[in-house]
């Protein structure tokens, strides 16, 4: 039951936001275009995980939950702490900084000085890299007592769906300020809230 509940939820709250992000208007700088991509890859990252979920393709949808993470990081870090030598740089094809290295600078910044990506990269940083890259959770998830088969505990996809739908309202935030457009960033909390907060 928890799993449907998730589901519908995160339906809801992927039509609705693809209806309000995509297609934004903003100031066309090759910094904006960086950041703003990587925000609507973070976007677009959940709508994957979502249909993955909803398909059965579970250890998939787990692999995406990095790339989507890294996407909002960067994409943040692009638009308000890159230097243009930088954002040129990535556009020529060099790599930005390690994830370390952005957190730091982002937590910087005026809104993140809790520390929260921080803690959360400690606490979680293994576990997503054993989901991307085939380690020992995506192992343990596809064995039982005498096969091979896709075995997660419904309640971790549920949670899954919860925290790729988080980060992707963290891009959509992202995505409002980079637009300038505080209207954007109001319907986004406001989906969000007819999904999450009101929904049984």
């Amino acid at each position: 039951m928890v799993l449907e509940s998730q589901l519908k939820k995160s339906a809801e709250w992927m039509k609705g936001c693809a209806t309000l992000v995509d297609g934004v208007s903003f100031e066309t700088t090759n910094r904006l275009r960086v950041s703003v991509s990587l925000l609507h890859l973070c976007v677009e990252h959940q709508t994957g995980i979502h249909l993955l979920v909803e398909h059965g393709v579970i250890g998939s949808a787990f692999a995406l939950i990095r790339p989507q993470f890294e996407a909002y990081l960067r994409g943040v870090w692009f638009h308000r702490c890159a230097t243009d030598n930088q954002v040129s740089g990535f556009l020529a094809g060099e790599e930005p900084p390690k994830v370390g290295a952005i957190i730091e600078a982002v937590q910087k910044l005026e809104g993140f000085e809790e520390g929260a990506l921080g803690k959360m990269k400690k606490e979680i940083w293994r576990n997503l890299n054993d989901f991307t890259h085939g380690g020992t959770i995506q192992v343990k998830a596809r064995n039982t007592m005498d096969e091979i088969i896709s075995n997660y505990r419904p309640e971790h996809i549920a949670g899954l769906l919860q925290s790729s739908v988080t980060l992707a309202l963290l891009a959509g935030a992202a995505i409002s300020n980079a637009a300038n457009s505080s209207q954007l960033a109001s319907d986004l909390l406001s989906l969000y809230r007819r999904a999450y907060e009101e929904a049984p």
